[in-house]
């Protein structure tokens, strides 16, 4: 691989979550000469942190505010629309190119007497998200009254029985998952000829004389001194991170980013959820999504103002409580309690700020930073999952008319990596693949974003080993080093995505 001290490049991407790796994957095959960095993992921020779901919209259509509010803002009203269209559109193009990636699931809505929305509101709701993208993914949409809750095998777990006057159903698709999806994406982008690089950590950047920008590197797992960069032109996508990274440029940009942090916790429900998820409210009227994944389910999620590095972000015993309290209020019957809890994991969603909405604004913006001193520079807030291919196109959009391709373009694949066999267990193949080309530098990296093991029910525990004997000719590792890096993993665990205490 050519030493990266001294290339130039058209554009460098700070960042490389799930939409870092599609913008990534788009601009090199517009014709652009691509950097990717990331200071940790890719895509572990948000990407790999979120509700996994590939959402229709309908949560910005019924967010908890009643219809009355709603018209009374005409203007976040049209706001929120047009994110749904982009949601629904989003959602169509990912389900029919990567059907692997996701699955398919019973979304339950139940709607009770004292709900800011009637039955027939959500009728109206799920009519204008069909209208967003006619031709698109079904919604399978269809409301059951009491006299038919017998076809809905977990209406008899959902709280007030005596209010509940409809539980509407429509088909939703979970990531399977996001972080392969960025992965696969940033590979394609270097099959095509981009530079991708994890663990390279931006120190310092600086604009040039020709009117681009200097980015001093520095690699935090890898051997090797601080150097130095150029591109024309820098995307600052590094999720929560931006307004630090926009910092480094020693310009005091307003704020861009209101930081939200939510939590998830693992646990293992009863059979008649199997292929059943529950989208509800919780005590505060805001969204509660109970999901299954893998044969268990997750829970979350918390929505509380995050300031600062959002490294190492990890949900608390106290956020677990009230997580578990608000589950048990919505399905009383559960009776959990913190010793069903398999595992939970926190991340931070880096909404746009906006000083009319304290919790942030889901407006998926570009901010081109000119206007704050640093041409050539843009970073985004509020990009979700779901909508990542969609922020590539604009961003090839917007950088086109001012800077030209400097290359040939080339023709993306939007393909998946076989990391299963017929069996449906990770292959050994896939294993030492990975450890050879995909740039991990631990065990976690492998276990948790090349192949998915940390997400099952035992977090991966039981094939560490196996998998770690597999990587080790490739990530020449000895035996000791074996064993160091399964303790590393058991301790990632223990921190990260930690039990609650028991006493």
């Amino acid at each position: 691989m050519k030493p990266l001290d001294g290339q130039k490049f058209d554009v460098a991407i700070i960042g490389a979550g799930i939409n870092g790796a599609s913008t990534a994957q788009h601009l090199t095959a517009a014709g652009y000469s691509v950097l990717v960095v990331d200071q940790d993992d890719f895509s572990n921020g948000a990407s790999s942190r979120s509700s996994r779901l590939l959402h229709c919209g309908l949560r910005h259509l019924a967010d908890g505010t009643s219809v009355g509010k709603m018209l009374l803002r005409p203007d976040r009203f049209v706001r929120s629309m047009g994110t749904v269209r982009a949601d629904m559109i989003a959602r169509d193009e990912i389900a029919r190119t990567i059907p692997e990636r996701v699955n398919p699931i019973n979304f339950a809505l139940p709607i009770y007497k004292d709900d800011p929305y009637a039955p027939w509101q959500l009728d109206a709701a799920f009519a204008l998200l069909r209208m967003t993208s006619p031709k698109g993914e079904s919604l399978d949409y269809r409301r059951y009254k009491p006299d038919q809750f017998d076809q809905v095998p977990i209406a008899p777990r959902l709280r007030d029985p005596d209010k509940l006057q409809a539980v509407a159903v429509f088909r939703e698709f979970i990531f399977d998952w996001p972080e392969r999806i960025a992965l696969d994406a940033l590979f394609d982008a270097r099959r095509m000829g981009a530079e991708v690089h994890n663990y390279m950590k931006v120190e310092e950047l600086t604009s040039n004389e020709d009117d681009g920008w200097d980015l001093r590197l520095n690699p935090t797992r890898r051997e090797g001194q601080p150097f130095w960069v150029s591109a024309r032109m820098v995307l600052n996508l590094a999720g929560a991170w931006v307004d630090l990274v926009n910092a480094q440029t020693g310009n005091s940009a307003p704020r861009k980013c209101q930081g939200i942090k939510g939590i998830h916790i693992a646990v293992q429900l009863p059979p008649e959820f199997r292929d059943w998820g529950v989208f509800t409210y919780n005590s505060l009227g805001e969204p509660l999504y109970c999901l299954p994944w893998r044969g268990y389910h997750y829970v979350g999620l918390t929505r509380t103002k995050f300031f600062g590095d959002a490294t190492g972000v990890h949900a608390t015993d106290q956020e677990i409580d009230w997580m578990l309290g608000e589950t048990n209020r919505c399905l009383p019957s559960l009776s959990l309690t913190r010793k069903d809890v398999l595992y939970s994991w926190a991340g931070v969603n880096p909404l746009t700020f906006d000083k009319e909405q304290d919790l942030g604004s889901r407006e998926i913006k570009i901010h081109d930073l000119a206007s704050d001193g640093m041409k050539g520079m843009f970073t985004l807030t509020g990009g979700p999952v779901v909508t990542h291919r969609r922020v590539a196109h604009r961003f090839v959009d917007r950088i086109r008319p001012i800077l030209p391709p400097s290359l040939a373009p080339k023709e993306i694949r939007y393909t998946s990596a076989e990391i299963t066999n017929s069996k449906g267990a990770v292959s050994s193949e896939a294993i030492a693949d990975s450890a050879r080309t995909e740039n991990p530098e631990s065990l976690a990296d492998l276990m948790m974003r090349r192949l998915g093991l940390g997400w099952e029910a035992d977090q991966g525990l039981a094939a560490a080993e196996q998998v770690a004997q597999v990587a080790a000719p490739h990530m020449g590792w000895s035996d000791k080093d074996i064993e160091n890096e399964l303790h590393a993993y058991q301790v990632h665990l223990q921190r990260d995505r930690r039990k609650p205490s028991i006493e």
